[in-house]
């Protein structure tokens, strides 16, 4: 799921294995620093690279965008030339430079245009990660119990972190022990429907990583869940999650598909196929496990210990292109399996919203994150009043876009009578790791849509969409 500048848009997470050729390629290992400077911005990039007997990885850190591990797609070297390409990114070969003698200095240019001096560094950069939802100077509202906050690493399902940390809040509201769950769980059902998918439309369907809190739920009712103690969702306990090499793999397979396998393929060989990668960086889910000295099945866990039944939730939007108080199927891309979600009017959503935070019901969130930074989500304009006009344009022209999913616990307010919705986060990109402060504004005007228990809709407005739930 996915500034408004040339050098911002190359930021896109894309990881992916990379290959090299000799000579230099030696002198690259470790990080190398350097500033891009224009009359409009500048901008610290630190490239890393790691190389090994016949690779290179090479990473992408930009501290002043709180932007790190951003993984290139190929770094080479040609006799004492580097390469670093982004072609995934649509930006071709990003960063080209000659290794000065000495080797700790390589001159190049970046994008082909700016000039870009990178120095060898022992420089290490870190993003913040809040872990306290009380910020100094806000006064907290609302707070509902949940579970620790996850962290999604070099992944793109935000989608499935942010909804089972809704799960596990929902259980906990229910009256059930607190339990942590597992987000890959849910991944490797999703990804292979959606792969499905992808391929009998002969390639005109969404196939990414990103995805919607629908997937989630749609696993969750015909498998279960299981706790993250049991399956983490990575063959190497100690290891950081990256899908890059998966994600490019599963790419390819459905392609090849598409292009290459009419009359030569059957739905068990291509889903078998889509499976074996899953299961290559992510292990396989075990069929029954012990948990707290009883055996269970996922879906004997997800009976007794989590409790939830999907069929009471519902997702909320707000756009006038179609009827209020109906559902709709929502035209974004990665609303593959065609959903429905239930339309309301400015004024109902955002009391939907207040009315379920403050009634111990949690929200998932789906919106836009690229006006996010440094624990806030706050506009950076002087728009104070929220419209439906206003909204509407910003989803039809792409100034609001379905990037990211999160987890609202809470409201919180500041010296001023300000609101602010407490938020988990399941990714630490600009420095907004943790619990972040979203203000009432950005929630109105940068949400795409939100989940909440179908009791958690005031009287008042289900009413009016009594037939639509």
């Amino acid at each position: 799921m996915k500034t408004k500048t040339i050098i911002f848009s190359l930021f896109f997470l894309l990881p992916s294995l990379i290959y090299s050729q000799d000579n230099k390629t030696h002198v690259l290992p470790g990080s190398w620093m350097g500033k891009v400077t224009t009359a409009q911005f500048s901008m610290r990039a630190l490239l890393r690279f790691e190389v090994s007997k016949d690779s290179i990885k090479g990473f992408l850190d930009s501290p002043d965008q709180g932007l790190k591990d951003l993984a290139m797609d190929k770094v080479w070297t040609v006799r004492d030339s580097v390469f670093v390409d982004a072609t995934s990114l649509n930006a071709g070969i990003i960063y080209k430079g000659r290794i000065l003698p000495g080797d700790s200095v390589i001159d190049g240019l970046w994008g082909g245009a700016l000039g870009l001096r990178l120095s060898r560094t022992n420089y290490v950069f870190t993003l913040k990660t809040n872990l306290n939802p009380e910020i100094e100077g806000y006064k907290i509202i609302k707070l509902i119990e949940s579970s620790p906050i996850k962290d999604q690493q070099a992944t793109g399902i935000c989608w499935s972190f942010a909804t089972t940390s809704f799960i596990e809040t929902e259980a906990i509201r229910l009256g059930k022990s607190p339990v942590v769950l597992s987000p890959m769980f849910f991944v490797t059902p999703t990804v292979i429907n959606k792969a499905e998918k992808y391929i009998r439309m002969n390639g005109k369907s969404y196939f990414d990583s990103g995805d919607l809190t629908f997937s989630v739920l749609s696993a969750y009712k015909k498998y279960g869940a299981i706790p993250q103690k049991v399956y983490s969702g990575k063959k190497d306990s100690t290891s950081k999650y990256d899908h890059g090499k998966m994600d490019k793999a599963l790419l390819e397979k459905v392609k090849y598909y598409v292009n290459s396998g009419r009359g030569n393929m059957t739905t068990e060989g291509y889903r078998r196929d889509i499976s074996e990668i899953l299961s290559g960086t992510m292990g396989k889910a075990p069929d029954t496990f012990i948990y707290k000295q009883k055996s269970y099945t996922p879906k004997s866990f997800a009976k007794e210990m989590v409790g939830i039944n999907p069929d009471d939730y519902v997702e909320i939007t707000s756009f006038s292109h179609h009827p209020f108080y109906s559902k709709f199927i929502l035209e974004i891309e990665s609303n593959w399996n065609n959903n429905y979600y239930l339309n309301l009017p400015i004024n109902d959503f955002s009391n939907v919203v207040d009315y379920a935070l403050l009634h111990n019901f949690s929200v998932c969130w789906d919106g836009d994150n690229y006006e996010y930074n440094d624990g806030f989500a706050v506009l950076n304009d002087t728009i104070k009043n929220i419209t439906q006009q206003i909204r509407q344009t910003a989803f039809d022209n792409y100034t609001t876009t379905d990037v990211h999913n999160m987890h609202i616990i809470g409201i919180a307010e500041n010296n001023k009578g300000k609101r602010f919705y407490i938020v988990k986060n399941s990714s630490d990109q600009r420095n907004c790791g943790g619990y972040i402060y979203m203000s009432k504004e950005y929630l109105l005007l940068k949400t795409i849509s939100v989940m909440v228990n179908k009791s958690a809709i005031p009287k008042e407005i289900k009413d009016k969409v009594s037939s639509a739930l």
